[in-house]
């Protein structure tokens, strides 16, 4: 399982710098892109002035998965992600994950675990400024501005330089690179999840951590109907427990 895992990478984060990751096969290489799901909020001159730091926010709709076994194979399941919308189909494992795990429910669930506190930052002298998630790689393949534009950013993050334009005194930056659910014959189901996390001091980067935590799934997929519930409510909660414990690895406590 061990090696499995390695062998997915996380040379570098997957949303905003290069890496590698499998998404249907083991050696496919993800990177980072996506529609906007989360509205950009700004702060005003104002807001800006009553707290001058600022933590800049992307969720994802990196959505990956892998299925392993003596005939493994990754795609439709049984359950239905919305009756009404998908009558008469099936969905993806990654369908599931995008209507159970979106970005704003992603960002409900960060908040509902005080994040920014979690994160060591003085909760009420940040601005909080959530962009756009960080989109799925094979929408890379689609759009070649966008691949672009996902080449710079990556450029500024290996040269330890902010993503954004911002001058805010104090700064920092919570990226959400993908949700992963892996499958294994002898180890059963996992949701992992990756970040990355930079603080500055003016221009300074001070603070960094990134990678992937992992925790178990039972319910999800879930096997029909009578257990979508289930399968939503256990995979916002194997979410939450990723950051969790992606903080505490992050801290080395």
């Amino acid at each position: 399982m061990k090696n499995a895992i390695a062998a997915l990478g996380l040379a570098a984060v997957v949303a905003l710098m290069p890496g590698a990751l499998a998404a249907q096969e083991v050696d496919a290489e993800l990177q980072a892109g996506a529609q906007p799901a989360v509205a950009t909020s700004t702060p005003t001159s104002m807001e800006a002035a009553a707290k001058p730091c600022e933590l800049h926010v992307r969720p994802t709709e990196n959505y990956l998965g892998i299925k392993m076994g003596l005939l493994s194979g990754f795609g439709a399941v049984g359950a239905l992600a919305d009756q009404a919308r998908t009558k008469g189909s099936v969905a993806t494992i990654k369908d599931l994950m995008r209507d159970y795990l979106g970005p704003d429910v992603q960002m409900a669930e960060l908040e509902r675990l005080d994040y920014v506190g979690k994160l060591g930052l003085e909760t009420g002298r940040y601005e909080i400024v959530v962009h756009e998630p960080t989109p799925w790689n094979e929408d890379l393949k689609k759009n070649p501005a966008l691949k672009e534009e996902v080449k710079a950013l990556n450029q500024k993050i290996k040269a330890g330089q902010r993503i954004t334009d911002s001058t805010a005194p104090c700064y920092a930056e919570l990226i959400t690179t993908h949700i992963f659910y892996h499958k294994a014959m002898m180890y059963g189901s996992n949701l992992f999840t990756g970040w990355n996390w930079r603080q500055f001091d003016g221009a300074k980067l001070v603070s960094e951590g990134k990678g992937q935590v992992k925790n178990p799934l039972e319910n999800f997929p879930p096997k029909d109907e009578t257990m979508v519930e289930a399968a939503q409510i256990e995979l916002r909660d194997a979410y939450a427990k990723d950051f969790d414990e992606w903080v505490v690895k992050k801290s080395g406590a």
